[in-house]
C-alpha cells in the first residue's frame, strides 16, 4: 500500500509533538527517588521485606517520631492504636507525608484505625506481612510513587497497575467523545505521561541527561507513529461497532499494549 502524506497530517504531527514535550516535561519528576520508613512492632522485619532489592537508604526503620524526609511512613501496630500512635499520625499529617498502618493480628473488638489514617492494611495472625496489599497502600499514599518504586522494586508492580489503570480508562473515555473533541492529540498525551511514568519506575543507574533525551525522544517516536496504526484499526472497527464504541475500544487497546511493551522491553532498554 502507499502512504500518502499530506500537508495537513504533518501539520498535525508537528501539532501532537509539542503536546508530547509538554507531557514529557511535566511527567518526569526530578530528583533520585525518595524513602520510606518503617516503625512500630516487629518494624524491623517489615522494612526487610519491602527493602529486598532496594536502593540503599530508600527503606528505613524509624522510631515513634515521624521521619520527615519520608516519602510515606508504615507504621505496624497490635491492637488498637496508643497515644503514641496517634500523636505520630498527628504528627506526619501536619508535615503533609502520608501514613500506612499496619494493623497485626486484629480482632474483633478492636478499633478499627480508619480513623487516623485511609491507608490500612490488615495482618492476620500466622498468615505473616500481606506485602502486595502493603505495596498497593504505599503506592496509593504516596504522591510521587513512580520515581519511589524506582528504589524499592517491591513497590513497581503496584506502580503499574495504578498507572496503566488510570491511563487506560482516561484514553477509553477520550475515544468515545472522539468527535466532540480533538481527542487524538489528548490520548497522545495521556499515553505519553503513562510510558514516562512507568519508565521512572526503573532504576537507571544514575543516566545522564543526554541519555534521558534520547529515550524522550524514543518515546515520541513509539508514541507518535502508533497513533497512525491505531486510527487505522479504529476505522476498521467502525464498520462493525458504533464509532464511539469502536474508538474507546481502540484507544483502550493500543493503550494497554504501548504499556505492556514499556514494562517487558523498557527495563531492557538503555
Amino acid at each position: 500500500m502507499t502512504v500518502a502524506v499530506s500537508t495537513g497530517s504533518v501539520l498535525g504531527v508537528a501539532r501532537e509533538a509539542r503536546i508530547v514535550a509538554r507531557a514529557l516535561h511535566s511527567a518526569l519528576v526530578a530528583g533520585t527517588g525518595g524513602l520510606v520508613s518503617v516503625s512500630g512492632v516487629l518494624a524491623e522485619q517489615l522494612a526487610r521485606q519491602l527493602g529486598d532489592g532496594a536502593r540503599p537508604g530508600a527503606v528505613q526503620v524509624g522510631g515513634d517520631a515521624p521521619l520527615r524526609s519520608a516519602e510515606a511512613l508504615v507504621r505496624v501496630i497490635a491492637g488498637d492504636p496508643t497515644d503514641v500512635d496517634v500523636e505520630f499520625v498527628r504528627v506526619a499529617d501536619g508535615w503533609g507525608i502520608p501514613v500506612v498502618l499496619v494493623q497485626l493480628w486484629p480482632q474483633a473488638d478492636w478499633t478499627r484505625p480508619f480513623v487516623l489514617s485511609p491507608f490500612v492494611v490488615e495482618c492476620r495472625a500466622g498468615e505473616g506481612f500481606p506485602l502486595k496489599e502493603i505495596a498497593d497502600r504505599i503506592v496509593d499514599a504516596a504522591e510521587k510513587s513512580s520515581p519511589l518504586a524506582s528504589g524499592i522494586p517491591v513497590l513497581r508492580p503496584s506502580v503499574e497497575r495504578k498507572v496503566v489503570l488510570r491511563a487506560v480508562v482516561r484514553a477509553a473515555a477520550l475515544g468515545a467523545l472522539k468527535g466532540k473533541l480533538p481527542a487524538r492529540p489528548l490520548i497522545t498525551n495521556e499515553q505519553v505521561r503513562m510510558v514516562a511514568r512507568l519508565s521512572a519506575t526503573k532504576d537507571r543507574g544514575g543516566t545522564g541527561i543526554g541519555n534521558e533525551q534520547m529515550a524522550l525522544g524514543a518515546v515520541t517516536g513509539v508514541v507518535l507513529g502508533s497513533g497512525f496504526a491505531f486510527r487505522g484499526v479504529a476505522r476498521t472497527a467502525r464498520f462493525v461497532l458504533p464509532s464511539p464504541v469502536a474508538n474507546a475500544v481502540v484507544a483502550a487497546a493500543g493503550t494497554w499494549a504501548l504499556a505492556k511493551a514499556t514494562t517487558i522491553y523498557g527495563s531492557r532498554a538503555p
